[in-house]
């Protein structure tokens, strides 16, 4: 799949040419357009219309001052208690498995051995930078919200996701920032009770990039769909 820079004409187009960017172009992002892709957003649905998101976008400054404070702490090696571990542990087949090879593909591209534990470091690290994209975003949920309001976050999240692609632009979702729930509250000064519950980049591609040219393998849809009739 060649990386599609341009603006997704469909839907289809937008499913098939989204993937995780892990590398942006310092390029602003409209302050219009970005409006628009979350007011565009607002129709995401959610079980009985709780719309149990809460949105809180970084550019400028303020998303110089929270990933520079982030990426301060990793420096030092300071760490905080996340909101969730990132997956089950330990994670069973076929998971297991699907996650290893997107990691060895990755870091295949990037040319980084498996023995080189400090370059993988510094990579997982990028999280924290945002990769490098000029709007950060950080979404938080209230701490009583039960499993399907969590579903309808991630509803959320592709739909925001899709009308990036529709607007040239790409995403990447970054379940890592649940790892630094105390310095994210400090930025996004969210209530005692909402918790942080996923990032995500948003911005240019750098299509010039080795890491972008990842475009990760799916199962076959006969292992994941059973069609009844």
């Amino acid at each position: 799949m060649k990386l599609d820079t341009g603006k997704s004409a469909s839907v289809s187009d937008a499913v098939a040419s989204r993937i995780t960017v892990r590398d942006f172009l310092p390029k602003p992002v409209d302050p219009d357009v970005l409006r628009e892709i979350f007011e565009k957003a607002r129709r995401t649905p959610s079980g009985g219309n709780l719309q149990p998101w809460n949105v809180h976008v970084f550019t400028g400054e303020k998303l110089d001052d929270f990933r520079n404070e982030v990426v301060g702490k990793l420096m030092k090696g300071q760490s905080e208690q996340d909101t969730f571990p990132p997956y089950p542990a330990p994670l069973w087949e076929p998971q297991r498995s699907w996650r290893y090879k997107l990691g060895e593909d990755m870091y295949n591209l990037l040319d980084i051995p498996k023995d080189d534990k400090p370059a993988r470091m510094r990579q997982v690290g990028k999280n924290f930078l945002f990769f490098g994209a000029p709007v950060g975003i950080i979404i938080v949920g209230d701490k009583r919200l039960e499993v399907p309001q969590y579903y309808d976050i991630g509803i959320y999240l592709q739909t925001v996701m899709l009308l990036a692609r529709e607007a040239g632009l790409h995403t990447a979702p970054q379940g890592a920032w649940r790892a630094f729930p105390d310095t994210a509250k400090k930025h996004t000064n969210h209530p005692d009770e909402h918790h942080v519950l996923v990032g995500m980049s948003l911005g240019y591609v750098n299509a010039d990039a080795p890491v972008n040219s990842l475009y990760a393998d799916r199962a076959e849809l006969d292992e994941l769909v059973k069609f009844h009739k």
